[in-house]
């Protein structure tokens, strides 16, 4: 077994953070119009600590807790075709707590429509481009002498009616930029109004409303608490598969409602697991706790902090 230090494993806890997919510091707010024709909006949301484990040969070698946090919202406004959902998800590595490291992902969409069909659905994401795929790879970037300067990526989306078109960007920001930084977000922002690659697709499977987008359609199934739901969504022009796997009743002292979910590129077929806990009884579908396996030496944990 490879060896390290206490100070090795938490400086790369959260590197790899975020393969899965990532709104400013503060939830969702309604629009300046929305807000005086009084229209009613809806939220949930919930701040997260984030824990991580690190695991060799699949058996856990080492734990920290309190490595960074995350927040996710759910704000709805409207109702049919004028419904206005946004969706929030965004998490990081807290550099006082993870040795001088930061790691952060964090992603917007905005889905106008009714559920059943949504008429447009627009995201954007930013997250650390960090090259970790071993736990090897991951010790030599963090013995590397700090730049000072980390490269992010940042991706711009809008699908609509069976047409989708995306762009994605690369920039340098400060390395100790952590998730909530409105700095870095209006950095990532800038990168699309230059000369940009944008990319567009058609998908005939669904020629009268957008395809969804990830955060959307994993709402849209945790709302049916059904035993298996399955659904596709689109992501920087390419198509996923996404399944959940449901028990009808909460288990343990929290009687939480664990969720298990399976996220497959129908291009590449690479897969993504990770496991979410509902509240039991509960309409939120904001989780209580989030797992996912980042790469194949760590895992993340996102707890739920006390309202």
């Amino acid at each position: 077994m490879p060896r390290f230090s206490r100070r090795g494993f938490a400086g790369f806890l959260l590197a790899p953070l975020f393969r899965l997919h990532g709104q400013s510091t503060a939830s969702p707010q309604p629009s300046a119009d929305e807000s005086a024709a009084g229209v009613s909006s809806r939220t949930q949301s919930r701040t997260y600590r984030a824990d991580a484990v690190i695991l060799f040969l699949g058996i856990s070698i080492y734990r920290r807790a309190g490595v960074g946090g995350g927040q996710a919202s759910l704000q709805e406004t409207g109702e049919g075709a004028s419904q206005r959902r946004t969706l929030f998800f965004a998490g990081g590595s807290d550099p006082k707590h993870a040795y001088g490291l930061s790691r952060l992902g964090w992603m917007r969409e905005v889905v106008l429509g009714p559920v059943s069909s949504p008429s447009e659905a627009a995201y954007f994401g930013v997250l650390t481009s960090s090259p970790e795929e071993s736990l090897a790879h991951a010790r030599k970037s963090v013995a590397a002498p700090p730049s000072g300067r980390s490269i992010f990526s940042a991706a711009n989306g809008r699908n609509t009616a069976g047409h989708s078109r995306s762009a994605v960007t690369h920039f340098e920001f400060a390395a100790g930029a952590i998730w909530s930084d409105r700095g870095l977000i209006d950095q990532a922002q800038s990168t699309f109004h230059g000369n940009v690659d944008w990319r567009e697709t058609s998908w005939p499977k669904s020629p009268n409303q957008a395809p969804p987008t990830f955060l959307f359609q994993l709402a849209t199934l945790l709302k049916q608490r059904t035993r298996r739901a399955v659904g596709r969504y689109v992501y920087s022009e390419q198509e996923y598969l996404l399944e959940l796997e449901t028990p009808q009743t909460g288990r343990g002292r929290e009687r939480l409602l664990p969720v298990r979910g399976k996220i497959r590129n129908l291009r590449t077929g690479y897969e993504t697991l990770f496991r979410l806990w509902l509240e039991d009884g509960s309409d939120s579908i904001v989780p209580v706790r989030i797992e996912f396996q980042a790469r194949s030496f760590l895992r993340l944990t996102f707890e739920a902090l006390p309202a």
